[in-house]
């Protein structure tokens, strides 16, 4: 999961969300291909293995992908949302009211999404899942909001880049080591959250909502799609069956904890750039200021997880929030696209005594009235 790529006025974030390419530009397989990892690709590479593997299997992730592949070909053959992002998608296709939802689903879910985060970087300093790991998780939680609160900017293009081969790699390691041990979240699975375990594991394709290209561009949609193929085929493999059981290397307890430190230290700072994401929408919502918005979001996850530990849930059951956001988000999103847009309303010049300025340029109070409405609204 990359959130902090979500569109911001959402972030990546935020963290501005992947707005794709220009028209024109980044139109190849490898474009469009590095474009969806680099919006899909983030926390939940190192988090989902943690809390699901093995339980959800390949036949479950790949299943997901397939849904969001036919998803991504029914958006892109209304236009895609690369250009404008996914609230101004919907807004130009089911109104203000729908793109304002949308605006809220990305709250929602990035908000309750930051219980989870801080939750599975405590598990993964502690190696624990219980009592230690949700009061650890407060001080994750707290430190990133108060960093998020003084520094309003998020990580350069750069630094995602840096962060996202960091994020793969440790992945990679843990997968070569066995697993997390014990990981966060392990053996503390609730019955019900493993029912839905599709719902958890869309916590890891956010991001593709806004990196779409329109079916036009042939070339950006098929790395669209190759992207989409090889996310998956990496969630299958960190999801999958553990390697054959073998005795483990005598550094195996050191090099656990060096990769546990430094995949906490990871998820930290997408907690912290996911809040300053969260605190955009919250400006998009409600018009008030952006430390508000790190306020409100901040609170909202401490209270998921002051509930998460009373109730003793685990890591899974944390992230069917965001999951079950990012499930309606995407359902809003589709059955945006099978609308057709809505005709913009043209504005109503005033009446006034016509001058000589007025007969020279007729168009000039129409080209302004334009100019003006294209500036008041939000950006998707």
């Amino acid at each position: 999961m990359s959130p902090d790529r979500a569109p911001v006025a959402p972030a990546g974030a935020a963290p501005a969300a992947p707005s794709g390419a220009a028209p024109g530009t980044g139109d190849g397989w490898s474009a469009g291909a590095a474009q969806a990892l680099g919006a899909v690709l983030g926390a939940g590479a190192l988090l989902l293995p943690a809390a699901l593997a093995p339980q959800p299997g390949a036949w479950t992730g790949v299943a997901v992908a397939g849904v969001l592949a036919g998803w991504c070909l029914l958006v892109a053959a209304a236009g895609g949302t690369a250009d404008a992002g996914p609230v101004a998608f919907v807004r130009d296709r089911l109104g203000p009211g729908p793109a304002r939802a949308t605006t809220a689903l990305y709250f929602g879910g990035f908000a309750t999404g930051q219980a989870g985060v801080a939750l599975g970087a405590a598990g993964f300093a502690l190696g624990d899942s219980g009592w230690r790991a949700y009061a650890a998780a407060v001080g994750v939680l707290c430190s990133a909001a108060a960093y998020a609160w003084f520094a309003p900017r998020g990580l350069s293009p750069a630094g995602r880049r840096l962060r996202l081969a960091a994020v793969l790699a440790l992945a990679v390691a843990w997968r070569v080591l066995g697993g997390p041990l014990p990981g966060p979240g392990a053996g503390d699975r609730a019955g019900w959250a493993a029912l839905l375990v599709a719902v958890p594991l869309l916590f890891g394709w956010v991001g593709l909502e806004g990196a779409v290209p329109a079916a036009a561009r042939r070339r950006a949609l098929g790395g669209t799609l190759l992207g989409i193929a090889l996310a998956a085929a990496l969630y299958c493999v960190l999801l999958g069956p553990p390697p054959a059981a073998s005795a483990p290397p005598p550094a195996a307890a050191a090099v656990g904890a060096t990769l546990g430190l430094g995949s906490a230290a990871l998820c930290w700072t997408y907690c912290r750039t996911n809040l300053q994401a969260t605190a955009a929408r919250w400006t998009e919502l409600t018009g008030r200021t952006r430390r508000g918005g790190v306020v409100a979001a901040a609170l909202i996850a401490l209270g998921v997880l002051v509930l998460g530990g009373a109730a003793r849930w685990g890591l899974p059951a944390l992230l069917i929030g965001p999951g079950a956001a990012t499930a309606a988000l995407y359902t809003l999103i589709a059955v945006a696209a099978v609308r057709r847009p809505r005709p913009r309303p043209r504005p109503r010049p005033r009446p006034q005594e016509p001058t000589d300025h007025d007969h020279a340029d007729p168009g000039h109070s129409e080209r302004a009235a334009h100019v003006l409405e294209g500036a008041a609204r939000p950006a998707g």
